[in-house]
This record gives C-alpha cells, structure tokens and sequence, in this order.
C-alpha cells in the first residue's frame, strides 16, 4: 500500500537522531495514526518520553490489537504524563471488535493501572466485563474501585446491585460512593436500593448526598418522596436541598408544598428559585401566596421571575 505523500515525507524523520525531530514528524501525520498505527506503535519504545507521548496520544481509541498492547504497555511507562496519556487513550476506544484484546489486558493485571481497560469495556457494554468488574469493586485502587463501578451500571445487570449498594454505603473513597450512588438508577425494585440510597443521605460528603437524590428522583417510586423530603428539610448542604426541591417537584409531590414554601425563605438565591418553580411543578393553589410573595418581594430578580411563572403555572392548572 502506498503511503500518503505526508507520511512518506515524514519517514526519514521518524528515524533521525534528534528527538525534537522525531517528535514533530510525529505530530505532523498524527491524523493518519487509524491508517499507519505500525508507525506510531513503532514509536511508542522510542526513548525519548516527548515522542513516545505523542505516539500514545495519536493512537486514542485505536482498536487494532498491537494498538491497544502498545497502550496498555505504556501505561507502565517510566515518565508519568505518558503513562497517563495511555491511559485515555485506552478508555477512549469504542470499537466492539477490541472487547477481546481489552478483557484478555484487563485479565493479566489486576493492579492499579486496570481502570484503563474498564472505562474502555464500560463504553462498550460487553457482558463479559462483569465478572472482573464485580472482583475489582474490592481493589485497593478508588480508581480502579470507580471504573468497575462504572461498568457494572453499563451493563444493567440487576445481580450487580447489592454488591453497588455495598459501595454506596461502605467504600472509603467519597468519588467512589458517589460513583455507587449514581449507578442504582436502574433498579426495578426499591428492595435492592432503597435501604443505600437513605443511609447515602447521611455521608458526610454533600456530593454523595446530591448524587443519592439524583438517583432518588430517576427511580420515582412513591415511598422516595418522604425521603427526599427529609433532605429538604434537613441537610445542611444548600445544592443537595435544591436537588430534592428539584426532585420533589417534578415528582409532583403534594405532600412538599410546606417545606418549599419554607425554602422560598431560604438566605441562598438558587435554592429560592428551585422551590418557586417545584411549586409551580407540583401545581396547588396553597402554594399561590408565598410564590405573590416571592414575585414581588424577594430581593434576586431571578426568584421573582421563577416564582411569577410558578404562579402562571397555577392560573393554568386552574
């Protein structure tokens, strides 16, 4: 196969001595990396850390085998940023034809540097990342810990969720939680969830807490509402509050007009606006003299406008 005239030109550079040379010959046919990856592979052992980062950064989301063992190398490269240049490289493939390549990588290491080849199979969604993902949800990597979470959430197998559930409630590493929090949202049954998804709302990291209500309102089963109440009314975190008044009003819950009324006094101006619009959500005429109130009291402009919307809201649903 001929060479296209850029790379041919390119050729006698790759090998020269001067590692700025091969470096920038490299970045110059960078965009031919998917048809020549046997040049950027080749430069991936160059001794030089700039070139072989340039290789590994040309070569994202290549799927051909020598590839992605190429990558996969790297990511024990002695120079850090080349290391992590590999690593999303790898996690950037979306090619099912590399499934196998990528398990049989993940397979022969279980160290630190899997998350990589997890983040890639969680994109594909290949079923036969569940067995590893599930025995990695115990590697002392959070970020390891996270990917596989991940993957289990991908693939929607419900036989993953109370090994999720115990991530939720259990891991160490707050992203970790959070990551756990997030991937419950396919449940079918609260049975398997619902007990993780209250104990989240007591983490001690308010982003745990916002996640578990994210969550909460995806699954909109009826016994979510007193819980999301409850964080209404008491977390001590604004954004996780504003998330449960965001949740509590698309869900339409009656039950929450007194505790948004309450909130429309709240001193954050972005927790005010989010319970002026659930109260327009949620639709009743109790909520009609706090929002007057708010339409022409409250001191940021963007609450006035929320809450005289909320209002038209309830002249429709008259």
């Amino acid at each position: 196969m001929s060479s296209a005239p850029e790379v041919a030109a390119a050729l006698p550079l790759l090998n020269d001595a001067d590692p700025a040379v091969r470096r920038l010959s490299l970045l110059q046919i960078a965009e031919f990396a998917d048809e020549y990856p046997h040049l950027f592979i080749a430069a991936s052992h160059d001794p030089d850390a700039a070139v072989r980062l340039e290789a590994a950064r040309a070569l994202e989301g290549n799927a051909s085998p020598a590839a992605l063992t190429a990558l996969a190398a790297l990511l024990d490269d002695s120079d850090a940023e080349v290391a992590a240049a590999a690593g999303a490289s790898l996690a950037e493939v979306r090619d099912a034809t590399a499934a196998p390549i990528l398990l049989s990588l993940l397979a022969q290491r279980q160290d630190e540097k899997s998350a990589p080849m997890l983040a890639a199979l969680r994109g594909l969604r290949h079923p036969g990342v569940f067995a590893p993902a599930l025995a990695l949800l115990e590697h002392a990597s959070p970020a390891v810990r996270r990917e596989a979470v991940g993957a289990l959430a991908w693939l929607r197998d419900a036989s993953a969720l109370p090994a999720l559930a115990q991530r939720l409630t259990g891991d160490p590493d707050p992203a970790v939680r959070r990551a756990a929090a997030g991937s419950l949202s396919f449940a079918a049954t609260p049975g398997a969830v619902l007990p993780a998804l209250s104990r989240a709302l007591a983490d001690t990291d308010w982003q745990v807490r916002e996640e578990a209500i994210l969550t909460l309102e995806k699954l909109s089963w009826s016994s979510t509402a007193a819980i999301l109440l409850g964080a209404l009314d008491n977390d001590p975190a604004w954004e996780v509050r504003l998330k449960a008044a965001r949740a509590l009003g698309r869900l339409r819950v009656a039950a929450a007009i007194p505790a948004l009324v309450a909130a429309l006094a709240h001193p954050v101006g972005n927790l005010r606006k989010e319970a002026a619009t659930a109260l327009g959500a949620i639709g009743h005429a109790d909520a009609r003299q706090a929002l007057q109130t708010a339409a022409r009291q409250d001191a940021d402009i963007d609450v006035r406008k929320a809450a005289s919307r909320a209002l038209e809201a309830l002249g429709k649903s008259a």
